[in-house]
């Protein structure tokens, strides 16, 4: 797949079949929005390709870092989106920056200038609600107006639902924000999952024969609750059932040779790094500094304030026997 990430590298000779949009959480209504694109490309010999931004465009209206708590999260990382896009079969993908030049332009001259010009449009799928332009100055009805005066074909794909409910990256937001890791999984049409480089923790779980791995839990992207979830770990292609929790890394406060206290942060999205720490099952190895995806099947509790080191231990036991019951019934 071809990847460009400026409008000025852009170089497209070809005829392309066109996927727009935000596309944040290549979730299934997102995914149907693309299949179309790439399907109308194989039809008609033309190049399919994928246009999105690389930021949140509110993110950059607000004026917001991607690590502000007050910022949109991501539903998934950009390594994991251009990733997923490419797994799609694109031929092309433009992941821009959305910046001053892009919220300022009309919308009649990012059709003239962008989708005409420089992505070189034969045929174009959008979402029902899709916008674009200064001020969303441009919808999907303008843009089948302009489309039918430059002989542009177009599919506007109407809303995809589960059941009574519209799919969308906010109604996604809320699933996760609450723990609901199984419909989360479904709107995405993919477990939610997070990547990321070993690291050295606490090795609480290894001192009870279970092997625990840390990663660092990123600061923009969408995080469920803290707390403990029924997960799965893939590591060099292999996947193995695990435990995991997701919070501040424990802080332990010694009075004699007792942890008086080990004190997860109950708040979803806080300036504090938090830290996704996982027990897993019928492994014996060393990962650190290997990377890891980690995969939230179900969330189990929140978490606890132990006051000694035996009672966290007793509560990761009953953890663990949980998640194994857990994952021989799925």
């Amino acid at each position: 797949m071809q990847i460009y990430n400026s409008l000025n590298e852009l170089n497209i000779s070809d005829r392309t079949s066109l996927a727009l949009g935000n596309f944040d959480g290549l979730h299934i209504g997102h995914r149907k929005i693309m299949e179309t694109a790439i399907n109308s490309a194989n039809a008609s010999g033309l190049k399919s390709l994928c246009f999105t931004f690389s930021n949140h465009p509110f993110n950059f209206i607000m004026r917001r870092e991607d690590d502000d708590p007050d910022a949109v999260k991501l539903i998934c990382s950009e390594d994991e989106k251009i990733r997923l896009i490419e797994e799609m079969g694109f031929d092309i993908l433009v992941n821009i920056p959305f910046d001053e030049h892009i919220m300022t332009m009309k919308a009649e001259d990012f059709f003239s200038h962008i989708i005409k010009d420089r992505l070189n449009a034969g045929c174009i799928s959008v979402g029902f609600n899709y916008s674009y332009g200064a001020r969303a100055g441009g919808n999907s009805d303008t843009l089948k107006e302009e489309c039918d005066k430059a002989g542009i074909e177009i599919n506007i794909l109407e809303a995809v639902r589960v059941e009574s409910e519209i799919v969308s990256s906010t109604l996604i937001r809320e699933m996760i924000r609450i723990g609901n890791m199984e419909l989360t999984s479904v709107y995405l049409g993919r477990p939610y999952s997070f990547k990321g480089t070993v690291s050295h923790g606490k090795r609480l779980g290894s001192a009870m024969g279970i092997p625990t791995v840390n990663i660092p839990a990123p600061t923009d992207v969408m995080l469920p609750p803290s707390g403990v979830y029924y997960s799965r770990i893939v590591v060099d292609g292999i996947e193995y059932k695990s435990v995991s929790n997701i919070g501040t890394r424990p802080t332990v406060t010694e009075q004699s040779s007792d942890i008086k206290d080990i004190v997860l942060n109950s708040n979803m999205q806080t300036a504090q790094a938090k830290n996704i720490e996982t027990n897993i099952f019928d492994f014996n190895g060393d990962l650190y500094g290997k990377d890891i995806v980690v995969y939230f099947d179900h969330f189990s509790r929140g978490e606890v304030k132990f006051s000694t080191k035996e009672e966290l231990f007793d509560q990761i036991r009953r953890d663990c026997e949980s998640a194994v019951e857990y994952h021989k019934k799925r």
